[in-house]
C-alpha cells in the first residue's frame, strides 16, 4: 500500500501517572497474597508548627499516598508537638500496633529537633556517626563554620541505613525495631 495508508509505527504503550495510581489502587485493595498479614504503617508528624497550624502537613498526605501506591495499610496518623515525652508516647504506642512507623520532622539542627534522640531511645539504639552524612554536610557547608547543633544530624541510630537529603542538611533514615519492625525517619516538617 502507499505510504499515506500505512499505520503509524506503534508507539511503545507507557502508562499514564493517573493509570499506574489506579493499578497500585487495586492491587492494594487485593491485599497480600493468600495466608500473608498485610504490612500495616502509621504516620507521626512532629513540629509545633504542625499541631497549631502555622504550617500545613503536606507531608503526612505525600507519605500515605506513597504507602497506598505500595499496597501497605496506613492505620494511623497523628501530629505531635515538639515535645520528646509526648512523641515518645506516641512512639510506644504505633510500634504496638503497626510494623512501619514513619515519621516526619524533628531532624534538623534546632535544640526543638528531638526526633532522632527519641526515636534511638525508645529502639534502644545508640547514636553513632554516620560517615556519609558527615561528608555531605562538609560538602554543604563547604568554608563556612559547621557548628555543633549541625553536626548532631549526622549522628543517626546504630544499625539505621542513611538517606542523603538533596534539598537540606538532615539525612532520613531507616532504624530496625524489634520484632522485624522498621521506623522510617524522614526530615521535615514541610516549608
Amino acid at each position: 500500500p502507499p505510504r499515506s495508508a500505512r499505520q503509524p509505527p506503534k508507539r511503545l504503550w507507557r502508562p499514564c501517572a493517573c493509570k499506574r495510581r489506579q493499578n497500585a489502587q487495586r492491587a492494594a485493595r487485593r491485599g497480600p497474597e493468600k495466608g500473608e498479614k498485610p504490612l500495616t504503617a502509621e504516620i507521626i508528624a512532629v513540629g509545633t508548627e504542625l499541631l497549631l497550624g502555622h504550617t500545613i502537613n503536606t507531608d503526612a498526605a505525600h507519605v500515605a499516598r506513597a504507602l497506598s501506591s505500595l499496597g501497605i495499610d496506613l492505620h494511623h496518623a497523628c501530629v505531635v508537638g515538639d515535645n520528646a515525652a509526648r512523641l515518645e508516647e506516641c512512639l510506644r504506642a504505633a510500634l504496638q500496633r503497626s510494623d512501619l512507623v514513619i515519621t516526619t520532622g524533628g531532624l534538623g539542627p534546632t535544640n526543638d529537633d528531638l526526633t532522632k534522640e527519641t526515636v534511638a531511645r525508645v529502639l534502644g539504639l545508640p547514636l553513632e556517626e554516620d560517615a556519609d552524612s558527615l561528608r555531605r554536610l562538609r560538602e554543604y557547608f563547604g568554608d563556612r563554620p559547621v557548628g555543633e547543633n549541625q553536626y548532631k544530624q549526622a549522628w543517626l541510630p546504630r544499625g539505621s541505613h542513611a538517606f542523603a537529603n538533596s534539598v537540606g542538611t538532615a539525612p532520613g533514615c531507616a532504624a530496625p525495631a524489634e520484632g522485624g519492625k522498621l521506623v522510617i525517619l524522614l526530615p521535615g516538617p514541610p516549608s
